[in-house]
């Protein structure tokens, strides 16, 4: 496991995000005794997805990547923490947790589809306060 250490200086456990899986793409994350899901996706225009051999290096000005986060409750309820779209040189804080997302290329044909087409999406989390 190789760890992300944020522009902070923060180091992150990877998330299982897998390009190859496609996008959207959704996932469960136990950590710190809790569950968060997430939800990661890509918001691009039609003119930008017709090329299906062009790989998006992401945020542009037209498309970016948006990360939703949500937290299970033992009531069963999972209100969300965390939705927008993110910058690989921000970091982020949500509820009890830090993440960062500094890699972001993503293949136009992994939208809605599976595959390795040249996708490389890179995240981490970490504890909020240490």
């Amino acid at each position: 496991m190789d760890f992300l250490v944020g522009p902070s200086g923060r180091i992150y456990a990877p998330l299982s995000i897998d390009p190859s899986r496609g996008f959207p793409q959704s996932f469960s994350l136990q950590f710190a005794n809790r569950t968060y899901r997430f939800r990661l996706y890509v918001n691009a225009p039609f003119h930008l997805v017709k090329d299906k051999a062009l790989v998006l290096d992401l945020p542009s000005a037209e498309a970016f990547l948006v990360v939703q986060v949500e937290l299970d409750q033992p009531t069963g309820t999972r209100p969300l923490i965390f939705l927008r779209k993110v910058v690989p040189s921000l970091e982020y804080e949500a509820e009890n947790i830090a993440l960062t997302f500094p890699q972001q290329q993503v293949a136009v044909r992994n939208l809605n589809g599976e595959g390795i087409f040249g996708s490389q999406v890179t995240g981490g989390v970490a504890p909020r306060w240490a």
